[in-house]
């Protein structure tokens, strides 16, 4: 017997039922199944062994029971891989201190950033995420690089997806998971984009300024597969991985060096839905590589959507990209969609 992940408020209804009627079965599952939390997965064994009695079989949930015992070893064998005492500590809005591994050269110069930024790096970002989304809600983190805006958004008890494409920083992102025990924190080796296939990547130092091959990087690469300079990588569209409400996003990040438009192509019907809102770091710079423009991208949404630009002042309504403004201390934009209020 098994059930699916229901929303909060179905979650609250249950519990209520289940204590009204104590000998309710369905009402006992879904009261506590699956686990969202530590706690609640180290009373799965109690749980189990109840609902046994209550259903007069001893066999029903015995797929529940190796779940169970699964997760919890798995969160031992996380902690023996991805444990480290190499670390660093940053403070989140909320006032949470995560924790970060630093054992590569990659997580080295990302700390420094911090140290350059008196200690919170993107801080007008994080207070957005912080205000934003919360317990039951999905953040999704496009170009999460080392894990920084993921392992801040988990704080908030959001489930987070981070999306990185370089391989080499998806361990870092499991690092920064398992120090924290931000067992909601997901990293997803893929690259975002407006078609679903095999990119090119190029082998060399992590990057925060790494990105999918542009056409004429490619064409210069080539697709040769026995290439030791080639890397590939899958990608797929945000419509593809999160295609059902349950997983749709509250919140998605973009940070992914020029690309951010086919990105927001890839996102056409999330958009269209009209639940999701996206925070984007525009590079005026780097999206002529892709053969786009700001225009591009404002086309992108439909009427009603609300334009914004992020900066320390907080958000100040952008009526078109010629209003942006400029700011010599990041020279990406930082831009919010919303989608239009609902009534």
């Amino acid at each position: 017997m098994t059930a699916n992940r229901l929303p909060a408020e179905m979650r609250t209804i249950a519990r209520r039922a289940a204590v009204l009627e104590p000998a309710n079965v369905q009402a006992t599952l879904h009261a506590a199944w699956p686990p969202h939390d530590r706690a609640v997965l180290a009373r799965t064994d109690g749980l189990i062994k109840r609902l046994r009695v209550l259903a007069g079989d001893n066999t029903a949930f015995t797929y529940m029971d190796a779940r169970a015992w699964a997760t919890q070893e798995n969160s031992k064998l996380r902690a023996e891989r991805y444990g480290t005492e190499k670390v660093w500590q940053a403070v989140a809005p909320n006032g949470r201190q995560v924790s970060f591994p630093l054992e590569t050269a990659a997580a080295e110069a990302f700390k420094s950033l911090i140290d350059e930024s008196g200690g919170m790096y993107e801080r007008p970002l994080l207070n957005l995420i912080d205000q934003r989304v919360g317990l039951g809600d999905v953040f999704i983190d496009v170009g999460a690089h080392v894990g920084y805006v993921s392992a801040m958004a988990a704080t908030t008890g959001a489930t987070v997806f981070a999306i990185e494409f370089q391989r080499e920083l998806i361990p870092l992102i499991e690092q920064a998971a398992t120090l924290n025990e931000f067992d909601l924190l997901r990293p997803l080796h893929v690259g975002a984009s407006q078609a679903a296939g095999l990119s090119v990547a190029m082998r060399g130092h992590l990057s925060p300024g790494q990105k999918l091959e542009t056409a004429l990087s490619r064409k210069m690469l080539g697709d040769d597969p026995a290439s030791v300079l080639n890397d590939y990588v899958p990608v797929m569209t945000l419509d593809q991985l999160f295609d059902n409400d349950l997983l749709a996003p509250k919140l998605v990040k973009i940070d992914v060096e020029g690309h951010e438009i086919g990105v927001l192509e890839g996102a056409r019907g999330l958009i269209a839905r009209g639940k999701t809102s996206f925070v984007v770091e525009f590079h005026p710079h780097l999206v002529t590589a892709y053969g786009r423009s700001a225009d591009d991208l404002i086309a992108l949404l439909p009427a009603g959507w609300r334009t914004s630009q992020l900066s320390d002042d907080g958000l100040a309504a952008l009526p078109s990209m010629k209003d942006v403004v400029p700011d010599i201390r990041d020279p990406n934009p930082k831009l919010v969609f919303d989608p239009p209020r609902q009534e």
